[in-house]
């Protein structure tokens, strides 16, 4: 994960509850990531900037989460010329692949996509777990 903001949390946090080892590089993470660090082996903290392609290791799969849509990029093309997996949260197009809008209510667990519009991938997903909600427990 290139980035420690509130997208990169979220991110981190959903890839880490499904059993991942993450490994966080960033100059500014968020406390909610620090925290979990100090408490799972399973995630790691780099407190810095982004170096180039070394900084993507052996990951499966990287995420460019940055407020930044050139160090993304610079990522995104890092991560295919290391034929790697990646998802880059600024432009869905300039990934490998898209995560959806996902949001979990018991057992039932929905995912939005809308060809690339995250903020309007949120707002149906935020639509739909209202509905949920207002269904009653599950």
């Amino acid at each position: 994960m290139i980035g420690g903001g509130s997208v990169a949390t979220r991110k981190a946090l959903a890839l880490h509850d499904a059993g991942a080892r993450v490994t966080i590089i960033a100059p500014a993470i968020s406390e909610s990531l620090v925290s979990l660090a100090a408490s799972s082996p399973r995630l790691a903290i780099e407190k810095r900037m982004y170096a180039g392609a070394e900084d993507l290791g052996e990951s499966d799969i990287v995420v460019a989460a940055t407020d930044s849509h050139e160090i993304n990029e610079e990522v995104a093309a890092d991560a295919r010329a290391l034929h790697r997996l990646v998802n880059v949260v600024s432009d869905g197009s300039k990934g490998s692949f898209v995560s959806m809008a996902t949001h979990r209510d018991g057992k039932v667990t929905i995912g939005v996509t809308a060809g690339g519009v995250p903020r309007e991938a949120m707002r149906i997903r935020d639509a739909i777990a209202q509905g949920l909600t207002e269904t009653g427990p599950r």
